[in-house]
């Protein structure tokens, strides 16, 4: 069973990336103000630089490539305009900048929201070099035109995933594989921040739709990129009872140990379905392409770019990867059509708040009544907590009730 997914696109192949360097215009919803336009910028002598904080073999950086080679064929770039850097660590961060100024690169798209602060300063230092911080949070109160912050709405898609995950739980539970006691979801991620909660949340509510007495164990596996450390937590939920899984990681230890066991499984970021053939749903990914290709535009034709930014299913931002249509439940084709159209739509309240509860209350209760809470009350319109309204970069930090650590 292979520990990594190879790349999906064979132009990766024949690229040079460094830990390396040779390597319809889109305006998605906008979350933030003042933007400032600049002077165009000749095509061919357009260089656009990516800070990546991991190495090639891992499912974010494939699924992050893939969106900059899709980026390179809206626009019309050639592999000897695009530096990549892999593997960077925060420490780094700054030095590989220098980098990327001196080779000329017009814009840097920062993927991990660890480099901020070192982005922040070069933002100051380089007034004429495009900064988009992917998951940042400090653009609009820096007052800088050249930064930027962008992310996307991924818990749409883990919502959206958690429908089709609550099918197949009912279909065990019709079939007699797992009894109402055994209905309990497998929760693998990385880390614990708002970016992963949101998503784990939305899986369950998702899962919820259709399946209302299923529970959810949650593993951390402090940090990103470790196979060992993933398939161990994965190992720990099935011993605890997992009847489906679903995962955050970066790796594809979840899926190959789901293999093992034959356990359904929800991927993430790339399609997993060649290491889980018959256990492999689909998978919650980011079409990063959407804001690479909005930015970059922006660039060569001197307009603004958005100082914060978020996409989600509206703008085709957030996709399930193929469906593995011998294993998707009776009718979930169908469903997810439904849901993946109210999505788009803006029809869906992933977060309604009538339908959950924090520690046995409602969170429009709590954000009236407790200091820890109120910060999420601005968030909160129309019967629904709307994550990403106020900021591209998630905030929730809590967990709906059904959901333990």
């Amino acid at each position: 069973m292979k520990r990594y997914i190879v790349m999906i696109l064979a132009a990766l192949m024949a690229v040079s990336i460094i830990g390396c360097g040779q390597s319809g215009d889109l305006f998605p919803e906008s979350t933030a103000g003042d933007t400032a336009q600049t002077e165009p910028v000749d095509e061919a002598g357009m260089k656009v630089g990516y800070l990546l904080p991991s190495g090639t073999d891992t499912t974010d950086t494939d699924s992050r490539i893939e969106g900059i080679r899709q980026m390179q064929y809206e626009t019309g770039l050639k592999d000897s305009q695009v530096f990549i850097r892999t593997d960077v660590s925060r420490d780094d961060c700054a030095s590989r900048i220098e980098e990327l100024v001196q080779e000329g690169c017009n814009i840097i798209f920062a993927c991990d929201d660890r480099y901020e602060n070192t982005v922040l300063d070069a933002a100051q230092q380089y007034p004429d070099v495009q900064f988009c911080q992917e998951g940042g949070t400090k653009a609009k109160k820096s007052g800088l035109n050249n930064m930027h912050t962008y992310y996307v709405r991924l818990y749409e898609a883990y919502y959206a995933a958690g429908v089709i995950s609550g099918m197949k739980l009912n279909e065990f539970l019709n079939s007699g594989r797992i009894t109402s006691s055994e209905c309990i979801i497998g929760f693998v991620a990385n880390e614990d921040s708002p970016e992963v909660t949101s998503c784990i949340n939305a899986f369950y509510m998702g899962v919820g739709e259709v399946c209302s007495q299923a529970s959810m164990m949650v593993r951390y596996t402090d940090g990103g990129g470790d196979y060992d450390a993933d398939a161990e937590a994965a190992r720990q939920l099935l011993e605890a009872g997992a009847s489906v899984m679903s995962q955050f990681t970066s790796t594809t230890g979840v899926a190959t140990i789901c293999a093992e066991n034959d356990i359904p499984i929800v991927g993430n970021a790339v399609n997993i379905i060649d290491v889980a053939p018959s256990e492999a749903l689909t998978s919650a990914v980011a079409d990063w392409s959407v804001y690479y290709t909005y930015a970059v535009n922006s660039v060569l034709e001197g307009k603004a770019i958005d100082v914060d930014w978020c996409g989600g299913y509206d703008h085709g931002s957030v996709i399930l990867s193929q469906l593995n249509d011998t294993h998707i439940p009776d009718g979930g084709t169908d469903r997810l059509i439904e849901v993946e159209k109210s999505l788009r739509d803006g029809d869906a309240k992933v977060f309604d708040i009538e339908k959950f509860t924090v520690n046995g209350e409602s969170l429009a209760t709590l954000a009236e009544e407790e200091e820890d809470y109120q910060k999420y009350a601005k968030s909160i319109r129309n019967g629904e907590y709307q994550e990403s309204s106020k900021r591209s970069a998630p905030s929730m930090d809590f967990f709906v009730d059904g959901v333990e650590e």
